[in-house]
């Protein structure tokens, strides 16, 4: 899974999760919180390691966007 849909969100930590997943880039800390929430969606398998790394690369960086991490990262055919 690349990215969540609101179908996936199952209760209401799934919601509270999904805000904090999206918190907005450059905000200080926000690359952690990012992962942290990145990280719950992932133990539950509603996504892929490749993109919890993605966060996991971008967490010390608040400005950083996961999504140009994750297309960096693909390698050509």
């Amino acid at each position: 899974m690349d990215s969540l849909h609101s179908a996936e969100l199952h209760s209401e930590e799934d919601r509270r999760q999904y805000s904090l997943l999206t918190t907005p880039l450059g905000k200080p800390g926000s690359g952690m919180v990012r992962y942290g929430a990145a990280m719950h969606f992932h133990r539950s398998g509603r996504m892929k390691p490749e993109m919890l790394e993605a966060y996991r690369i971008c967490c010390k960086l608040d400005h950083e966007d996961v999504h140009d991490v994750m297309a960096s990262r693909v390698l050509p055919d």
